[in-house]
């Protein structure tokens, strides 16, 4: 149980210094959180699946601005699917828990490695005044590690503790309960797709979102075979477009 936990949590640590370590690779999306996840319990098929629900939720949720709270999808996505494939449940539960998590998250964030760094930050602007470069480069990677060791932590702690919890009250709660945190549930994804269209949606785009609508209700296509059919249509437009800018060049000779 510890070396799960400890695991997940160090998935979790990892993906969250993607952008400052290995220059933004996406590993810290739910996707590829719920799929490494998935390897430690013996199932990434089934975490994959998990981190491919919680990426649909969370497609429209964005941070604009230096102090926008957009939740820790990362700790979130890892804790959620170490919660299910630990318990051996449905993921219904968990997605509806995903959100809340997340948001709990980012609250821990603000109370420890955010104020942190920016008390490393303000050193190394002082230091860098000064000329120090050697206490600017331990702010460097003492901001590094507390962006590694808080999440670590949070999930290291969530999974030992919150995880027998989550098995618990799967036990207790009610049926009709569950059932209806099911049912909500199936509506989360969609609500990630709302948002999105939210910050996509014109005119210019919105008959794409209706072809793909009519393709999949009325021909029954599958999501892949809509993304290659949008991506087909992504080229056509992309040559035609370019071939109609194309100056067209004069010889002077001509005129």
């Amino acid at each position: 149980m510890f070396m799960k936990a400890f695991l997940v949590a160090l998935i979790a640590g990892i993906c969250k210094i993607d952008n400052r370590v290995f220059g933004m690779t996406m590993i810290q999306r739910p996707l590829i959180v719920g799929t490494l996840v998935g390897f430690i319990y013996g199932n990434p098929v089934e975490g994959m699946i998990i981190g491919a629900q919680f990426e649909l939720l969370s497609m429209g949720l964005v941070g604009i601005g230096a102090h926008s709270g957009m939740p820790e999808i990362t700790l979130g996505s890892a804790l959620c699917t170490g919660f299910v494939l630990g318990s051996g449940t449905g993921t219904e539960v968990a997605l509806a828990l995903a959100l809340p998590i997340s948001t709990f998250g980012t609250t821990i964030g603000y109370l420890t490695w955010i104020p942190l760094n920016h008390l490393l930050s303000e050193r190394a602007k002082s230091a860098a005044e000064r000329g120090d470069a050697k206490t600017m480069e331990i702010c460097q990677w003492m901001g590094l590690f507390n962006y590694f060791f808080f999440p670590f932590l949070v999930v290291l702690l969530g999974m030992l503790v919150g995880a027998p919890l989550f098995e618990y009250l799967i036990r207790v709660i009610p049926t009709f309960i569950t059932d209806g945190i099911k049912v909500a549930s199936n509506m989360l994804p969609a609500l990630g797709f709302a948002l999105l269209m939210q910050l996509t949606y014109n005119r210019e785009l919105a008959p794409f979102l209706f072809v793909g609508f009519v393709i999949v209700a009325f021909l029954g296509m599958s999501n892949v075979g809509v993304a290659i059919i949008g991506a087909i249509l992504a080229v056509l437009i992309f040559n035609f477009s370019d071939r109609g800018n194309k100056e067209v060049s004069v010889d002077v000779d001509e005129i």
